[in-house]
């Protein structure tokens, strides 16, 4: 009779323990994806359908500050460069393609003048 008490403690003893291990292991799993979908959802919220973790977040200052030059020359190169810098992005910044259609319709007005001023003076 002993025997049967001691596998049926035994069984018991088995059974609750994988279930107690197998409980464990579902909570940690149930606050990794908890955690998991709260990262995404805070994603989602903030930085894809709105802007705002973008503005909480400060904009590093990435300016060079110098008290001190090490020449005259040093310098105007820098406002040399600062002027070159300056013209091309100016440069890129125009838009071509209307500006060339822009163009097209002055000319083409000012040629329009140019026939009709033509045509009236050989009358």
């Amino acid at each position: 009779m002993g025997g049967r008490i001691h596998g049926f403690l035994a069984g018991v003893l088995l059974t609750s323990a994988s279930t107690y291990y197998l409980g464990y292991t579902f909570r940690q799993n149930s606050e990794f994806v908890s955690k998991q979908l709260q990262q995404s959802n805070h994603i989602i919220n903030n930085r894809i359908l709105t802007d705002s973790d973008y503005r909480q977040t400060a904009i590093p200052n990435n300016h060079i500050t110098a008290t001190l030059r090490p020449s005259w020359t040093e310098t105007c190169k820098d406002i040399w460069n600062d002027e070159i810098i300056t013209m091309v992005n100016w440069i890129y910044s125009i838009n071509w393609y209307k500006l060339g259609i822009k163009v097209d319709e002055e000319a083409s007005k000012l040629t329009d003048k140019i026939v009709e001023q033509l045509s009236k003076k050989q009358k």
